[in-house]
């Protein structure tokens, strides 16, 4: 399990500065955040801002990238989440906390997906206020399971080397 962690956690690093290189043009002064910026446009004038400056096949590229990142972070989040649980003993509402975390992170995987498709939609140019809106709501639901399996595994991080230091 350890060994399969460990390449879990090179290969979203890998992907994670894949993105950036290869979004960094998305980065401008109308989108401070690059393709974050389109996640969470919610609007059409969002949108437009977000959009303006970008080459589309560069903002067609990362979303294509992003479908591999997806998997990586996935796998290792979930993989971090059941292996930490695993690390709680007797402390079961955590341990199982940790387990309910590894799940979620396949919930986020599913909405980064269906946001994925809905970008291509929008940067094609068919797009509503409600395939927006949708979008919107896929990638903060995503971030907010992504951070909350995150918090999870630094505020375990103490017991985690505790149990190292003990062995």
């Amino acid at each position: 399990m350890k060994k399969n962690l460990s390449i879990a956690a090179i290969s979203c690093m890998v992907m994670v500065v894949i993105m950036q290189w290869q979004g960094s043009s998305l980065k401008t002064p109308t989108a401070k955040r690059g393709i974050l910026d389109l996640e969470l446009a919610r609007t059409p004038e969002l949108l437009q801002t977000a959009l303006s400056g970008w080459d589309l096949s560069v903002v067609k590229m990362n979303i294509w990238l992003d479908f591999a990142f997806i998997v990586t972070y996935v796998v290792f989040l979930s993989l971090a989440a059941e292996t930490t649980a695993g690390k709680w003993g007797s402390i079961r509402w955590l341990s199982q906390t940790g387990l309910f975390l590894a799940r979620a992170a396949y919930v986020a995987g599913v909405l980064d997906i269906a946001e994925n498709l809905l970008m291509l939609k929008t940067i094609s140019g068919s797009y509503d206020a409600i395939s927006l809106q949708l979008t919107f709501y896929c990638a903060v639901v995503k971030f907010i399971l992504a951070g909350l399996i995150i918090v999870y595994l630094f505020l375990s991080l103490p017991r985690m080397l505790r149990k190292k230091e003990s062995h």
